[in-house]
């Protein structure tokens, strides 16, 4: 048995349950540290007051799988375990130790530190078993509570990938949370110029400490022409819509402050009542950004372990979590400036709801004690 946190009646409970079986292609995780998505995961628990099933992200009651492939053999993949009747799951980010493999694993051992993505799997819970495509080791030098943040990573580097920008472009952020500011950081390593929109004095501080061109309070006129003052008067070659709204102002700013011909990309939770003058004016091209890349809600990737070939998807989500640990790695993200709260496990239950509630944290994250012991937390131990 191992215990989990998750939502139920419009709150947070800790259930004690059967730890799931270890598949060939799986990987058995100790939880270390796990990622409290505030955002995410405050949707979930509110609407666990009108129905579980409502609440599951993924897989859905009644998942409806789309065909993505010729349906020449009846393959019946393995899919992702049904969510519990009684409670909807939290987390899908989390860095800790090996203790077991399935036998077709090759490249992981027991006490190698990882980390592991997917709300399916990498859940908040003390020990998770996690297919192989969904978990990455975790370099020297990359501390396990940095590394639990690996999911947002691949979001953020899938997000930006999607803008299709290249050196010396410009591209707008709406939305300086934990995701905007990490695309921030991407975006210039990469030599692309930011502009930062959030309505928080604080979160436009940290995103013009790591190296926005201009920072702005708001999706307005007067934000347009910020936009235009950085780019020769031309405006945004991409724009990146990751902060959330019931209205459609963030989408239609987005394309009233991109060049001729530049790219939207849908992140956030935002209305689409498109404006079709400022669509049409800005010869868009508007893409969504799934997740933390291919592969994502694909059983035959995640579950079952078959990789799409390099030569066909450079950049699937297992790589995009790879290159996200690099990047830690390398110093090019840095985590450390970003407001943070840490929460023991064992009283999660507690301070869960005043978590999701505060407004002055950018990133929080669960200490598991039992992935802590033997300084396996501290970076390159």
């Amino acid at each position: 048995m191992v215990r989990r946190i998750m939502a139920a009646a419009g709150g947070v409970v800790v259930k004690d349950e059967d730890l799931p079986g270890l598949g060939p292609g799986d990987v058995l995780v100790r939880a270390a540290y796990s990622v409290i998505s505030p955002g995410t995961e405050r949707s979930i628990v509110r609407a666990t007051r009108v129905s579980v099933s409502a609440a599951h992200e993924y897989p859905a009651p009644g998942q409806q799988w789309r065909q993505v492939r010729s349906a020449w053999v009846d393959a019946r993949p393995r899919l992702p375990r049904t969510p519990p009747p009684d409670a909807a799951s939290l987390g899908y980010s989390l860095a800790g130790i090996v203790e077991r493999t399935g036998g077709d694993v090759l490249n992981l051992r027991p006490g190698d530190r990882v980390a592991c993505a997917g709300s399916q799997c990498a859940y908040h819970a003390e020990q998770v078993v996690v297919p192989r495509s969904l978990v990455v080791p975790v370099p020297d030098g990359v501390g396990l509570a940095d590394a639990a943040h690996v999911t947002l990573g691949a979001i953020a580097l899938e997000a930006f990938r999607r803008t299709k920008t290249a050196v010396g472009e410009t591209v707008v952020v709406i939305g300086a949370g934990m995701l905007g500011l990490l695309i921030t950081q991407i975006a210039r390593r990469a030599g692309v110029y930011v502009v930062a929109v959030d309505t928080d004095p604080r979160r436009r501080a940290l995103a013009d400490r790591f190296g926005a061109a201009r920072s702005v309070p708001a999706a307005d006129g007067a934000a347009v022409a910020a936009v235009r003052g950085v780019t020769d008067g031309f405006g945004a070659d991409a724009a990146i819509v990751a902060a959330a709204g019931p209205g459609s102002e963030l989408i239609n700013f987005s394309f009233a402050a991109l060049r001729p011909g530049g790219r939207t990309v849908a992140l956030g939770d935002f209305g689409m009542d498109i404006d079709r003058h400022e669509f049409f004016g800005a010869q868009a091209t508007f893409v969504p950004s799934i997740a933390y890349g291919p592969g994502r809600y694909d059983p035959v990737y995640e579950e079952n372990n078959v990789d799409l070939p390099i030569s066909v998807v450079r950049w699937t989500e297992n790589r995009n979590m790879a290159f996200f640990l690099r990047l830690l790695a390398d110093k090019h993200v840095d985590l450390a400036p970003l407001p943070r709260a840490e929460l023991r496990f064992a009283d999660a239950a507690q301070a869960y709801e005043r978590l999701l509630n505060a407004g002055d944290v950018v990133t929080a994250v669960l200490r598991y004690d039992q992935g802590s012991q033997q300084g396996y937390d501290q970076a390159g131990q």
